[in-house]
């Protein structure tokens, strides 16, 4: 099962919900109409105070996918490929498929969420502000007053200089233009990253002591989140560094053992899938490539059909999703098919089979070059 589904797509990107971001929705939302709201209207009932709540909240996120979307449109301006955007429960994430291909290029990415945050911020305080000369906008005063600190406070720690955060990557940015090594560059930044993510975790388990506030733990549990994207991070630069340049064709497995189109569930499992043991084959009618059929896919079919349907029938038709060519980076097939969700592609050329390239081959790639110093 995925983790998150699309609810819609804005120019051009995919934006996903993540089924964690309905804890934050909910925690944020109570947090607002027990606390906040309870405070500062407390002439609202609490059903009320609920519904102005999980309104705020729902401004407070499209705020969150605004900061999103300024990193994902200048991205796409700098020639870069954006899969899409998550909302979950740590905020929300662009997912580049791809580094910037300059200094310059990364800072303008990194800067354009938090400018767009501080715009979001002095819109939201002005119209607080105005709202409180209107009769019955005390509600209104309330509500964009909050969100205005919020996205202000929003932009402040995006910008700590800690990677990945917003900051982090100014930074990389300017280690980048310094160094002229990327690689290097990120592992400065996200050394940065992680401290920065141990003093979150230090400081909020002290504060929560101190104060007895368990809003004190998320600060915690924000700065491990951190510690441990920023050491993903690194650890992605790293793999990028190691198969970016290297063809898939050198880590592909060039003899595939092919299925007759015509051969029956129960002889593919029996006959090639247990004594292979291989969860998935390329079909071929000749020299015409019919698709990949997996494991998977014959778990679809009820076991006592086995013996009377075929491959030719279970067969996923090819797509263009399914296939790729022999001199892709191995970096761009990994992406591709974590992009996908899928284990394998078919390497093809001119229409024609040339092997299969599986994650466990190109992570047996990386291994092999890090080991001899590639």
């Amino acid at each position: 099962m995925t983790k998150s589904f699309r609810i819609g797509r804005l120019f051009g990107i995919d934006i996903e919900l993540d089924y964690t971001w309905f804890i934050v929705f909910f925690l944020l939302a109570a947090a607002l109409s027990m606390g906040v709201f309870a405070g500062r209207l407390p002439h609202l009932s609490l059903g009320l105070r609920w519904l102005v709540a999980a309104f705020t909240t729902v401004l407070f996120f499209g705020s969150v996918l605004l900061h999103e979307l300024s990193h994902s449109v200048v991205a796409k301006a700098e020639g870069l490929n954006i899969s899409g955007i998550t909302l979950f429960i740590f905020g929300g994430v662009s997912k580049m498929t791809e580094e910037p291909k300059s200094a310059a290029a990364e800072f303008k990415i990194a800067v354009a969420g938090p400018l767009m945050s501080l715009v979001l911020a002095a819109i939201c305080l002005a119209f607080s502000f105005g709202s409180r000369f209107v009769p019955g906008g005390t509600v209104f005063a309330v509500v964009f007053g909050w969100l205005g600190a919020m996205n202000g406070m929003l932009a402040v720690f995006n910008m700590l200089p800690g990677f990945p955060l917003d900051g982090g990557r100014v930074l990389r940015a300017g280690l980048w233009k310094g160094l002229a090594d990327l690689q290097e560059a990120t592992r400065i930044a996200a050394t940065f990253g992680q401290g920065i993510g141990v003093l979150m975790i230090v400081g909020g388990i002290f504060l929560f002591f101190i104060a007895r506030n368990a809003g004190f733990l998320w600060l915690a549990l924000i700065g491990w989140f951190l510690t441990q994207m920023a050491q993903s991070s690194y650890q992605q630069a790293v793999l990028r560094h190691a198969l970016s340049g290297v063809p898939i064709s050198q880590a592909m497995t060039a003899q595939v053992q092919a299925l007759p189109p015509d051969l029956s569930l129960d002889r593919v499992v029996n006959e090639y899938i247990m004594a292979f043991n291989h969860p998935a084959f390329p079909v071929l009618d000749g020299e015409r490539l019919l698709g990949l059929l997996c494991l998977s896919d014959i778990h679809r079919v009820p076991r006592h059909q086995w013996p009377y349907v075929t491959a030719r029938q279970v067969v996923p038709p090819l797509t263009e999703q399914s296939m790729i060519a022999p001199d892709t980076d191995a970096w761009d097939a990994l992406v591709r098919m974590t992009a996908e969700n899928c284990g394998r592609l078919l390497v093809v050329e001119d229409g024609a089979l040339r092997g299969i390239i599986s994650r466990t081959d190109i992570m047996r790639l990386m291994r092999m070059r890090m080991q001899l110093g590639g």
